[in-house]
């Protein structure tokens, strides 16, 4: 009876110390008062939409990744009912080399085509999923679209990955059912799937016995084959065809009416706002946008604004148009941007793949009497130097415009990092050119007295963490910036 009692005690005492390490960190200098949020922009006095563009992370497996955010601010700030986010459509990237029936990319893995027919090639289409919802005591339509990326790396990650390494550590039989899924539309039409392997082939693979551990296999599987692919695949070559795709997106999004999606009809808010005759407007400030990135989709976010040059005589006219008119979405949306939150972030450790060239002469190095080095070939993604000063001066040029007279009026943009120091896939934000960054350091899951915290909670939580969600959305900050 003792010995059970004490137990039990045990116990007790270790739930509690857990529970105890759970607690966010202190903001001793209330440092986060002068930031802005979501909810005071859901307050504008002209009641103007609200748009979150929210691009989740690595290791997608469906639609869906923003569902975390949506319940949380429903849940945890008690500000909606997770019924009251609507479902207002699902549009995919179809023009240029996303339209029907044109070739796909040829792209090659080790001799391999990536995408062997126009069938595999729409599949891979990446889409956007509007849901929108009034929040209590806001009174502005909030918007939250979420630009799903994924679909583009299912076929290199199922063949060239997921595959061989069932024969080799064992088979993932969670992701053999999703690289093996009938071909078609989901029913609440939220993306695509297609069979990336044959049933039979998914059955064969799972039949293997596996010959890693199962730790050091699951972790391989999970984190490696699965979600370091997507980082890698997007500082390569596929990160034009990213771009394109996002922003595709993006402009999507731009031309969704909030109003209209009260409609019963399917896709009734597409391509309703005429964000063009806004473009060059200096009167009001008519939508607002907050990006929200998890992970990898913070930098896919910034990649939108790289320019390149589309007077390529190999490029038709339409296609010149059509890039003209996606760049003119992307400065649009970019100059109504005032925050930028992201959710864990892997930009120091991406950024070391694209190397800046300093101009000649700007000193620092040294030539010792060697020969000049090479020429060293543009990167096709630019560096998140410019991408974030190009951010800056858009949406300070507009500002500037829509309050000429009134300088203290002006907002300026934030870049907001969070970072649970236990997660092993975030690093800090360091200052950007003239963008403040505010790093702040936030706790997503308990800690087993300093030793553990659950790597997948870690990275994966920021979401329904409550100290976050409050400086997105209230001014509370109990949170602590470094």
């Amino acid at each position: 009876m003792y010995r059970t009692i004490r137990v039990v005690f045990i116990l007790f005492g270790i739930s509690w110390g857990i529970r105890a390490q759970a607690k966010t960190v202190a903001d001793p200098d209330d440092a986060l008062n002068s930031l802005a949020s979501i909810g005071d922009s859901l307050n504008a006095p002209d009641h103007h939409p609200v748009h979150i563009l929210y691009v989740p992370g690595i290791g997608q497996v469906s639609a869906g990744g923003s569902a975390l955010l949506r319940n949380s601010i429903c849940t945890r700030l008690r500000l909606c009912a997770a019924s009251d986010w609507k479902n207002a459509g699902v549009e995919f990237a179809d023009k240029g080399e996303f339209s029907p029936d044109v070739q796909p990319p040829t792209l090659e893995y080790l001799g391999a085509p990536v995408w062997r027919n126009e069938q595999e090639w729409q599949a891979a289409a990446p889409f956007v999923v509007h849901w929108v919802v009034h929040l209590r005591n806001h009174p502005s339509p909030l918007v939250l679209d979420e630009i799903n990326w994924w679909p583009l790396m299912l076929s290199i990650k199922c063949r060239h990955l997921v595959a061989p390494e069932a024969k080799l550590a064992g088979p993932s039989r969670d992701l053999l059912a999703v690289c093996s899924q009938p071909a078609g539309q989901s029913l609440n039409g939220s993306g695509r799937s297609y069979p990336w392997l044959s049933a039979d082939e998914a059955q064969k693979l799972g039949a293997i016995p596996p010959h890693a551990v199962l730790l050091n296999r699951t972790l391989k599987q999970s984190l490696i084959d699965w979600e370091l692919a997507d980082v890698l695949m997007a500082v390569g070559q596929m990160s034009g065809i990213l771009r394109d795709g996002v922003r595709q997106l993006m402009a999507k999004s731009a031309a969704f009416d909030p109003f209209a999606a009260a409609s019963p009809a399917a896709n009734a808010a597409s391509e309703k706002y005429d964000w063009r005759s806004q473009l060059n407007s200096d009167k009001t400030l008519d939508q607002e946008f907050v990006g929200v990135g998890h992970s990898l989709g913070s930098y896919l976010l910034f990649n939108a604004l790289s320019v390149e040059d589309f007077s390529d005589a190999a490029a038709s006219q339409s296609d010149q148009v059509r890039l003209t008119a996606e760049r003119d979405a992307v400065r649009y949306i970019f100059e109504r941007t005032t925050l930028v939150y992201c959710l864990a972030n892997q930009f120091a450790m991406l950024e070391v793949t694209n190397l800046e060239n300093p101009p000649q002469n700007a000193g620092g190095f040294t030539s010792r009497g060697l020969a000049p080095p090479p020429a060293i070939s543009t990167a096709s993604a630019a560096n998140l130097r410019s991408l974030v000063n190009r951010w800056q001066d858009l949406q300070t040029g507009f500002q500037t415009a829509i309050h000429a007279e009134n300088q203290g009026e002006r907002r300026k943009v934030q870049l907001v990092a969070f970072s649970d120091p236990s997660d092993v896939l975030t690093w800090r934000v360091p200052r950007i050119g003239n963008v403040g960054v505010v790093n702040i350091y936030v706790q997503d899951a308990p800690h087993w007295f300093w030793l553990f915290e659950a790597p997948g909670a870690a990275h994966s939580d920021y979401a329904e963490n409550k100290a976050v969600l409050r400086v997105m959305f209230a001014n509370a900050r109990p949170v602590a910036t470094h």
